[in-house]
């Protein structure tokens, strides 16, 4: 039985449009997707592949760059959905040169590109095997800040430990700000070069 069989057979791509999704790694609503749990369960290796996550480690090679991605599961508008809990790394690797100023450790990225063979590494001293996205595109998350604030709102109708009587009412509200910056170009490439295989 073929890998693309099982592909098939076993769902194990989705169709995703997305057009919620950030310009540079938004793709038409035709284009089937390889998740990640399907990529590194069924050691799938080809097909196309968006996922998301927080840059673990960045470096520059000759004429590409390489991130590792620590992955986390998109929210709605592709941003990763940062938490306690993942499913595991990627790595993924880029044409041109990234700055690691800007593409620094912890910051949020979405990344679309084809699936290539994985890659063996460690992770400390940790024997990994991370699934590896080749010629991405990758959109940076730009930074996002929460505040709750708590609302009083004077007369309410509330419960108290022993009778109902008038007291004030309380709201909270939770506010996002997501800081306002210009995604420039994803990389600058400043080599004339073949397709690279990583």
């Amino acid at each position: 039985m073929s890998k693309k069989f099982v592909v098939v057979a076993l769902s194990l791509m989705a169709l995703a449009g997305c057009a919620s999704y950030p310009e540079p790694v938004r793709i038409a609503d035709n284009v089937a997707l390889t998740s990640y749990e399907n990529a590194t369960q069924q050691n799938i290796d080809f097909g196309t592949a968006r996922w998301s996550g927080v840059i673990a480690e960045i470096s520059n090679q000759t004429n590409q760059t390489r991130l590792e991605i620590v992955y986390f599961p998109s929210g709605s508008n592709g941003r990763p959905s940062v938490s306690d809990q993942t499913q595991g790394r990627f790595v993924t690797y880029i044409k041109g040169f990234l700055d690691p100023m800007v593409y620094q450790r912890g910051k949020s990225v979405t990344v679309l590109g084809e699936l290539t063979r994985a890659e063996v590494g460690k992770v400390d001293e940790y024997e990994y095997r991370y699934p590896v996205i080749k010629d991405a595109k990758v959109y940076l998350w730009p930074k996002q800040e929460e505040r709750i604030e708590v609302i009083e709102t004077w007369p309410m109708m509330r419960p108290y430990p022993y009778y109902w009587g008038y007291g004030p009412g309380i709201r909270v509200r939770t506010i996002t700000k997501q800081h306002s910056t210009t995604q420039g170009p994803v990389h600058v490439d400043n080599y004339k070069q073949n397709k690279v295989q990583p």
